[in-house]
């Protein structure tokens, strides 16, 4: 494993961590959700170049149209004026908006269906140029289902509802809509060689279901999930590092940011999906 892959690895570790000891010290659902959203602001601000923002509130358009709230909003903060931040209630003209997340604590069917809404309440803003719609995605610290029903429910709403990007960090779950269709999969855990690199279409698995769902490997323990008829380690913080690449890479194709040096330190195998 390179020390890109190493460092995620260690980082989702370090975010599920602070969700859990946070959610267990509070039992608002409202309070887990800001917290668990901050946790991964606090992230992406260390990854995104300086001159974007990140923030909180609604999109809006000249038409005076709005979309929802949406929990976390990467804009051009060079050009976010700052009379519409003159409260908690962030506004944010579509014009500077890059990208949206919406964060969940534990995806659920119906806000899979909440998150399609989020997205058709942006795709529905026009800006004044020429510009495309903001990217949406979704990240989700736990999955209410197997992956096969997360699967199905994702590709069952309707094309204009579905992510462009999703990650699920337990089990280890990566997607995300393309022109043609809805690509979801398992981001398996590889075997590894004898000096450490990974076995490409090798996985960790086990022929049966292990007591607590995880297994212990590489000196670490990983969730597993029930893929076909084996059960499959999967690695969320894999998962974690190729959702932000491609979050970089849909900022770089809007010509927010440059070309993401990240891309350049993902080996074929470190970017392989167990198709659901």
């Amino acid at each position: 494993m390179n020390i890109v892959e190493q460092y995620w690895s260690s980082a989702v570790t370090r975010l599920q961590s602070e969700v859990e000891g946070f959610n267990k010290l509070i039992g608002h659902a409202g309070e887990q959700g800001r917290e668990n959203e901050l946790s991964l602001a606090r992230l992406l601000e260390n990854l995104i170049p300086r001159r974007l923002g990140i923030g909180s509130g609604v999109v809006i358009d000249c038409e005076n149209r709005r979309s929802k709230q949406t929990d976390i909003i990467i804009y051009d903060l060079s050009d976010q004026p700052t009379l519409m931040a003159q409260s908690t209630q962030v506004i944010f003209p579509i014009e500077v908006v890059h990208a949206v997340i919406e964060v969940k604590t534990t995806l659920n069917a119906a806000e899979v269906v909440d998150c399609g809404k989020k997205k058709e309440s942006i795709d529905a803003l026009k800006p004044s140029g020429n510009q495309k719609s903001p990217h949406f995605s979704v990240l989700a610290y736990e999955a209410w289902a197997a992956p096969s029903t997360v699967a199905t429910h994702l590709r069952d709403v309707p094309n204009t509802s579905q992510p462009d990007g999703i990650c699920i960090l337990n089990p280890g779950l990566l997607g995300g809509a393309t022109a043609a269709n809805f690509n979801f999969g398992l981001v398996p855990l590889h075997e590894r060689g004898d000096d450490g690199a990974r076995r490409e279409a090798s996985w960790i698995s086990r022929e049966r279901a292990p007591l607590d769902a995880s297994v212990m490997e590489f000196g670490s323990r990983y969730p597993v999930t029930r893929v076909d008829r084996k059960y499959v380690a999967g690695e969320p913080g894999r998962a974690l590092l190729l959702f932000c690449d491609n979050l970089l890479q849909a900022l770089a194709s809007r010509g927010a940011i440059p070309a993401p040096a990240l891309s350049n330190y993902l080996t074929d195998a470190a970017r392989e999906l167990l198709p659901l």
